[in-house]
């Protein structure tokens, strides 16, 4: 079945009853029978077709897998969400509903727990190294986008840091690129890597040294912090995207901070860990995704 030749020619001049043309499409079901439709919707589950002028409800998991996906990007253009589309891999996720870490986790400093559907963030002692749990993927990405829930659960829950790290970049301690730290009353975001972890800097600082003003003042663009009023006890989401050269942090729901520097465009970002500092932060729902090698550029160029 097809579209009438007269409605294929109105549709495809721009204009349909006076607004904007919809898409035309030839949809494949699971069955692999062929329909050219108008799309007009996605709903509930549900694509709504024209088809010879007559509207047609159909369950979106009944079309092709290319059609469900073509419809899925659909969607969220219209909705002005193409960052979801942007950081289209998932890398690696852990909702912490089985007790204990999975064998992808590694530990450095750390007394941390999974029990009872949560990561129970907890340091072994704070004046030697926060307590550190990481998952390190084997090829690095540049732009990533990680949530984790988090929860500041008692008084002595202080503050946590989500780092981004190259284990095999020796121009910053440790590997260091970025971070993203979070109290409940601020937060900030740093470039490490061309900043306080650099390590003509960084063993500066550690031996005691004094850097001179014009390093000092660099350092100051290397961080950006904003206020944060999150109340203990209860469970907050933090988002943080990297893209290119910019740091975008967003909590529950709200754009807090972003920062924009030449280290953060590191283009093999391959160690994303929960930093506790102290104890009893709990996370949950924790989420890596990343997006294609390249597309920083390409997104660039457009």
């Amino acid at each position: 079945m097809k579209i009438r030749p007269i409605l294929v020619a109105v549709v495809l001049s721009g204009v349909v009853h006076g607004s904007v043309a919809r898409e035309i499409r030839t949809f494949t079901n699971n069955s692999g029978k062929k329909i050219e439709a108008e799309l007009l919707d996605v709903k509930d589950g549900k694509v709504r077709l024209m088809v010879n002028r007559k509207p047609f409800d159909v369950p979106v998991e009944t079309l092709s897998a290319e059609d469900q996906e073509f419809l899925k990007t659909w969607d969220l253009k219209r909705q002005g969400k193409e960052d979801e589309l942007y950081y289209s891999e998932v890398v690696f996720e852990d909702d912490f509903e089985k007790d204990g870490f999975g064998e992808a986790w590694s530990h450095y400093k750390s007394e941390s727990e999974v029990k009872g559907g949560v990561l129970i963030g907890k340091t072994i002692d704070i004046n030697d190294h926060a307590g550190v749990d990481a998952f390190r993927f084997a090829e690095g990405r540049q732009d990533l986008e990680i949530s984790v829930k988090f929860n500041f659960a008692g008084e002595t829950a202080e503050k946590f840091n989500v780092w981004m790290d190259d284990k095999d970049f020796k121009g910053s301690h440790a590997g260091h690129i970025c971070s993203v730290f979070i109290s409940p009353t601020s937060g900030n975001i740093s470039d490490a890597k061309t900043g306080n972890f650099e390590n003509v800097i960084y063993e500066k600082r550690k031996g005691g040294g004094t850097l001179d003003p014009a390093t000092e003042e660099m350092l100051k663009t290397k961080t950006v912090s904003f206020p944060l009023d999150l109340k203990r006890e209860e469970w907050h989401t933090l988002l943080v995207r990297t893209k290119g050269d910019e740091v975008v942090v967003s909590v529950n729901g709200y754009e807090v901070g972003k920062l924009k520097s030449e280290g953060l465009a590191h283009e093999t970002k391959s160690v994303v860990s929960l930093t506790t500092n102290i104890n009893d932060v709990h996370y949950d729902d924790f989420v890596i995704k990343a997006a294609k090698p390249g597309a920083a550029a390409s997104a660039a160029s457009n």
